[in-house]
């Protein structure tokens, strides 16, 4: 069976090229970056490369850019590594777990927070996040894009509002970067979390970028790499994936869009010919990322049984995939629990096309009838 993938926004595949690089990297670039003969500088090339091809996508210098493990690693060093006791810190309530779980350490050492609520599209508005400032908030962390509904929020006008009250702002920037423009010159943002999985990059491999003259401490001690940040001996061949990655993202990021709004317009018009009863959660929101509710059908019973078809999808986040709970999320946009019980999420991206928007219509399609007779038989 060849199977159709239609959950890129937990992670995707990685590029051929990139996954063909990378073996080049594990094969030939074996010396430690931070040794001064050949093969450890050749090595730091690649690291270095990286750096640049970061910093050329968010018009930032290469020495604001430091690699991580993860966007997960990236979010929690900015919480850990700046927030001090007595500090007050705002956030949003439907972050990644890389931030809320954090809050119960920071809470443990003297931080106060607050929670701002998205609104009934999905989005953080920038007086709401305002209404929450106190004399000692010291830091603001607002996704840029949320992970189960493809919202995109306001960073600009929130970071403009932090700054203008003095106050350092962050962005969990992973489910956004290599797919709209992230300018830092245009987003006075302080600090931005990455990862190279998102976007057609291996796992394992994130970076942060650190505004010059944002106060920083590390959140892994050891040897010096990452400018005294960031501690362990660098993953060259992830990074150099992760280099080439972001390049050919923002080489194609137009491209890409184009082709993924068509994906998307051809897949809602072949539902509607179907004629099920949906509705799309959350706006704005990115291209190629549908947060579907069914009223007629369970989540879960949907994402298994086109899984049986050869169709992956999500019903929820990633993170939250597989809980038997409704979706916080969806919950705080005011969807009934019964609504969030009815939705799932299918995001797709540069490697699908028509026939494979109209392959997972039709099953859809297919399991909605055979659910329609089932219900005629049970009721007869």
């Amino acid at each position: 069976m060849n199977r159709i993938y239609f959950d890129l926004s937990a992670t995707t595949p990685v590029d051929p090229r990139v996954a063909e690089f990378m073996h080049i990297l594990q094969k030939e670039m074996y010396g430690n970056p931070s040794s001064i003969h050949r093969e450890g500088q050749a090595a730091r090339a690649v690291i270095e490369k990286s750096r640049r091809e970061l910093a050329k996508a968010l018009c930032c210098n290469p020495e604001e850019i430091i690699f991580t493990s993860s966007g997960s690693e990236s979010n929690n060093m900015v919480l850990k590594g700046f927030l001090k006791p007595g500090d007050h810190f705002i956030t949003s309530s439907y972050e990644h777990p890389a931030i809320l779980k954090v809050l119960p350490y920071l809470e443990e050492k003297g931080v106060e927070f607050s929670l701002v609520k998205p609104d009934k599209n999905g989005i953080i508005y920038p007086e709401s996040v305002e209404n929450e400032i106190k004399e000692n908030t010291r830091l603001i962390s607002i996704m840029f894009v949320n992970n189960e509904l493809g919202t995109i929020n306001p960073i600009s006008d929130i970071a403009h509002i932090s700054h203008k009250k003095g106050i350092l702002f962050h962005s969990d920037a992973v489910q956004a970067l290599g797919k709209i423009e992230l300018n830092v010159n245009k987003i006075p943002a302080d600090f931005l979390s990455m990862s190279a999985h998102k976007l057609y990059g291996p796992k394992g491999v994130g970076a942060l970028f650190i505004r010059k003259g944002s106060g920083l401490k590390p959140l892994i001690y050891g040897g010096g790499q990452e400018s005294n940040l960031r501690a362990s001996t660098e993953n060259v061949a992830g990074i150099g994936g992760f280099g080439m990655a972001i390049e050919l993202a923002v080489m194609s990021m137009k491209e890409n869009s184009e082709h993924i709004t068509l994906l998307e317009t051809h897949l809602l018009n072949q539902i509607d010919k179907i004629d099920i009863d949906y509705k799309i959660n959350g706006k704005p929101r990115m291209p190629g990322v549908l947060n579907m509710t069914f009223p007629s059908i369970e989540g879960q019973s949907l994402v298994m049984k086109l899984d049986m078809q050869g169709i992956g999808i999500s019903f929820g986040s990633a993170c939250t995939s597989g809980t038997a709970k409704a979706s916080a999320i969806l919950l705080d946009i005011g969807l009934t629990k019964e609504e969030a019980f009815s939705t799932v999420r299918i995001s797709f991206g540069k490697i699908h096309s028509l026939k494979d928007i109209e392959t997972v219509a039709n099953a859809i399609h297919q399991i909605f009838i055979q659910q329609s007779e089932e219900f005629i038989a049970y009721e007869g």
